[in-house]
């Protein structure tokens, strides 16, 4: 398995190549950074010296700390065991297959809008309707919120939890508005939806610098209004 400074290694070409590509902790992405962090991750495969790539993109202001991989069902790529005996080619391989097709296939994904035509990086299970997951759900209304539909969120959301009763809305004040559980998230924006309309955006604004600064990728991202914002 290939740390996370020889990934780096093997990487260099395409860094020197491309000055919007940067490398952090095992998370080949593209900067600067808004709304989303989008690129691929590695990776470490426990029985092998091998390591896989799964391309991504992150919807920063959800307030989930890391980035999150439960969405991406689309591109992966595997560098090979036995990527060691020849560096040259291994980083040849690997930078060009980050270019042709890692890259690519998140790079459009820059706002709820793209995010949701963007099927493959939606996270909606095989034959279920936004409705049915909790997570796209979430995803959707966080999206609405965004370009200021805040009563198509409040909908959505509240009908969900009244699937999720063991996270009571009425219950999910301040301790819960970076609560790691997204259950609690979920609940948290659903008061404010209902209580508070106002406090949305700055909720959505600092969400995102919470999951920017929990992932210590603050010098790479540009902090932006929202589209309902401009």
């Amino acid at each position: 398995m290939p740390t996370g400074r020889e990934l780096k290694y093997l990487l260099q070409p395409l860094l020197a190549k491309r000055a919007d590509l940067a490398f952090v902790r095992r998370t080949l992405f593209i900067q600067p950074f808004t709304h989303y962090l989008r690129g691929a991750k590695f990776d470490i495969l426990r029985f092998s010296t091998a390591s896989r790539a799964t391309s991504f993109a992150h919807q920063l202001y959800n307030g989930q700390g890391v980035e999150d991989m439960h969405a991406s069902k689309a591109y992966r790529y595997r560098l090979p065991e036995g990527w060691e005996e020849d560096l040259d080619r291994s980083s040849f391989l690997l930078c060009d297959e980050m270019e042709r097709n890692a890259i690519p296939a998140v790079e459009g994904i820059v706002d709820y809008i793209e995010h949701q035509r963007s099927s493959s990086y939606f996270g909606l299970p095989p034959g279920l309707n936004i409705s049915d997951a909790p997570h796209c759900t979430f995803t959707v209304a966080l999206g609405e919120c965004s370009v200021g539909d805040f009563d198509s969120a409040e909908q959505r959301l509240s009908l969900m939890m009244t699937f999720l009763d063991q996270y009571p809305v009425a219950s999910a004040t301040e301790e819960y508005r970076y609560s790691p559980y997204l259950f609690w998230r979920m609940a948290y924006l659903t008061r404010l939806l209902q209580t508070d309309q106002s406090r949305i955006l700055p909720l959505l604004h600092d969400w995102e610098a919470h999951a920017v600064n929990g992932m210590k990728l603050t010098k790479y991202w540009k902090p932006t209004p929202f589209p309902c914002e401009t």
